[in-house]
């Protein structure tokens, strides 16, 4: 009787103090929520999305869950981050950022689900779930990421005056420098990829013409080099730049330019090479 009478008093008081309903669940508290949003931050910036991209989807997904207060600092090697919850609660975090590349498909992916959570039509418990979902999104199978290089390759050799023949020599070496990239180590430091690549597209441009594929050693060497060229990464230096992140920004001119030292000094080392 007495445990009937202590429910029934339970029942009562909520039905007198009604509760606030949220569509956050238990789990969602300070530290949670910055690590969902570090986690899709750090792939997009990965993926190469741009600086202010970050840091408005870190701060807008904390927004989201409830945070009151939300500071983001964010540079192509490192992002950190600080939740403030109306409770009081705190959260502090820092991602170390080792390597990014170009991958739009999924950037596109983790663009759409950090819309879709802004929207509030994403649960906290489901965020982890579609992450992992977008993160193992694959752009494309391989023969297509090589059909690519050999049409961009060869397709520049010919606008820059080659010849059917140059463009078939600069499609094969599109072919070889794609491979070096696609099945390179992860661990391979990315300055070392490009003197070896620039190096290597050399020395077969040269190979290719002398047994006849090619014509013209500059055609070929040209149609192979736009491969190679950070233009993408140079791009999104000088949009970082006119956004007002200056940091970020000068890191990326710098490393544009240190890419482009590296791919002239691999052709360079392979013309002397070869002409001698």
């Amino acid at each position: 009787m007495k445990k009937f009478f202590f429910d029934l008093l339970k029942k009562l008081n909520k039905k007198q103090i009604p509760q606030k309903r949220t569509r956050y669940i238990s789990g969602n508290n300070a530290d949670n929520i910055i690590a969902a949003a570090l986690d899709i931050a750090e792939e997009m910036l990965k993926s190469g999305g741009e600086i202010h991209r970050v840091e408005t989807t870190v701060e807008r997904i904390c927004r989201a869950y409830g945070a009151a207060a939300v500071e983001v600092f964010a540079i192509t090697s490192l992002i950190t981050a600080s939740v403030s919850m109306p409770d009081g609660s705190c959260a502090s975090r820092i991602r170390r950022i080792y390597g990014t590349g170009n991958d739009l498909t999924k950037l596109e992916k983790l663009n759409a689900l950090s819309r879709r959570i802004c929207r509030g039509r994403t649960r906290f418990d489901r965020v982890a779930e579609l992450f992992d979902e977008a993160r193992r999104t694959e752009p494309y199978p391989a023969w297509v990421i090589f059909l690519g290089a050999v049409l961009a390759a060869g397709g520049f050799a010919v606008y820059f005056g080659g010849d059917i023949f140059d463009g078939i020599a600069a499609g094969l070496l599109g072919v070889v420098l794609t491979a070096i990239e696609y099945y390179r180590p992860s661990y391979f430091n990315q300055m070392a990829r490009t003197v070896l690549c620039s190096f290597a597209a050399g020395v077969l441009s040269y190979m290719l013409v002398n047994v006849g594929i090619g014509r013209n050693v500059d055609r070929v060497m040209i149609g192979s080099i736009m491969i190679l060229v950070p233009g993408l990464t140079f791009g999104n230096a000088l949009r970082d730049l006119l956004w007002g992140d200056v940091i970020s920004g000068s890191i990326e001119v710098v490393k544009s330019v240190l890419f482009a030292a590296m791919i002239a000094f691999g052709y360079g080392a392979a013309i002397l090479l070869m002409s001698s």
